[in-house]
């Protein structure tokens, strides 16, 4: 339920999405993965490649959020984990062109 409050929390308290994805990647590692676990990944690849400086260890983030994906009962978040990986990750490390084919894989999912 938290990957859905990501987005209205960074328009209201920007500050607050940081402790959000941590809340969600460490649940992840606590109980195991669920479907909230990709956006979680994606999430925290995002601060890593933005905030933090640190694209490579964001990509590895991201590719950690589309390999939970491929895991059966996780595909509900695709288009949401897509976005973020495609969006804010993979350009750091790739050219931007990479990123239109796998964001219109997101859009039809």
């Amino acid at each position: 339920m938290n990957e859905h409050l990501a987005s209205s929390i960074f328009h209201v308290e920007p500050t607050m999405l940081p402790l959000i994805i941590f809340q969600l990647v460490t649940t992840s590692l606590k109980h195991g993965l669920n479907p909230s676990s990709s956006p979680g990944f994606a999430g925290l690849g995002l601060l890593l490649c933005g905030p933090f400086g640190k694209p490579h260890e964001g990509l590895e983030m991201a590719t950690a959020a589309e390999l939970i994906l491929e895991r059966p009962g996780m595909r509900s978040s695709t288009s949401n984990t897509i976005f973020v990986t495609q969006s804010f990750c993979y350009h750091w490390t790739s050219p931007l062109h990479d990123s239109i084919e796998p964001l219109l894989k997101g859009y039809q999912a």
